[in-house]
């Protein structure tokens, strides 16, 4: 066998190989913090996995409980892969609880969308009280509800918007300065905008956002 024989065998057998490979490492990682229904990975040439590259990983899991920081890390790891499809049943990030979470990349764009039930919501703002949803305009979302400050109850708007590239949820006007909460950040993903419908007992959330 000449030497461009064995080659040829070692890039079309590695072609069936390492692929596989790839999609157990996944599974096995994901499956750390939660249920993994499916997953894959496609690369072609195979040769692009021993840079972290990929043409395409997708998959799906039942529930996925995200220790802090390990969001950013994943996210930071699909930097060398150009499609990504993530569907996720219900995720837990310690502050809130989301559901029917998908994760998309397009390029350098992402987009992630999940169900947020209000009542997490004003579990992460334990001053305001009664939230419903009011407008959904420029890149951010409002919300009107109630709040006790020094025991007098008033009106008072939560905006939930895209501020420096960050993803931040606070009440409008003085009150915002003690009780601002910042959902995402990472200085190597830009969050662009945020956009939601009414579903009932919550809100569905597009955020859109891109690898700098």
């Amino acid at each position: 066998m000449t030497i461009a024989a064995i080659i040829a065998t070692v890039l079309v057998g590695g072609q069936f190989v390492a692929p596989s490979i790839a999609t157990s490492v996944l599974r096995q990682r994901l499956a750390k913090d939660g249920r993994v229904v499916r997953a894959h990975v496609s690369a072609f040439p195979w040769v692009q996995l021993l840079w972290q590259h990929a043409d395409r990983v997708s998959a799906t899991m039942a529930d996925y409980r995200a220790a802090p920081g390990h969001i950013e890390s994943l996210l930071h790891e699909v930097d060398g892969i150009g499609t990504v499809d993530v569907s996720i049943g219900v995720v837990h990030t310690g502050l809130l609880t989301l559901h029917a979470v998908t994760l998309t990349k397009r390029g350098d764009e992402l987009v992630g969308v999940g169900t947020l039930e209000l009542s997490d919501l004003q579990a992460a703002l334990p001053v305001v009280r009664s939230l419903t949803p009011v407008r959904d305009s420029n890149g951010q979302v409002l919300l009107r509800g109630t709040a006790s400050v020094l025991g007098v109850q008033a009106s008072v708007d939560v905006v939930i918007a895209a501020r420096d590239g960050k993803l931040m949820v606070a009440p409008s006007g003085l009150l915002g300065a003690f009780t601002t909460v910042t959902l995402y950040d990472d200085p190597e993903i830009q969050v662009q905008s945020v956009t939601a419908t009414t579903v009932p007992g919550g809100l569905r959330f597009v955020t859109r956002g891109k690898l700098t």
